[in-house]
């Protein structure tokens, strides 16, 4: 076997171990489970996405119901003036309080100090 023989050779046996390297690597990506697997989890990533859409959905419908059942400002300005109003009423009522206790103060000194009638 001449030099050029075993040159031939050597080529031609790195282009089917090449051959044969690339056809496997072909056939692992083409064929393999991990696609399959990348896959499988986009899809579980794509449904817990809308599960979790749904759920603010949900929660966001709610909020949305609870808001237009809410006072509005007018309404709290109504309750506003009512509550000064209630107040205005105690205040009279502690300053009519205050009168009497006045009152009986003086009345309570009188007797002390000259004795009931």
């Amino acid at each position: 076997m001449s030099f050029e023989e075993a040159k031939f050779w050597t080529v031609v046996g790195f282009q089917v171990v090449n051959a044969v390297a690339t056809s496997g690597m072909w056939l692992y990506v083409r064929y393999g489970d991990r696609n399959k697997e990348v896959d499988r989890k986009f899809a579980m990533l794509s449904e817990e996405f809308d599960r979790r859409a749904d759920e603010h959905d949900r929660r966001l419908s709610r909020v949305e119901g609870s808001l237009e059942r809410a006072p509005t400002h007018e309404d709290l300005g109504a309750l506003h003036d009512k509550v000064n109003l209630t107040a205005q009423g105690v205040a009279k009522i502690g300053g009519q309080l205050d009168a009497m206790n006045d009152n009986l103060r003086l009345i309570l000194n009188r007797i002390a100090e000259k004795g009931m009638p």
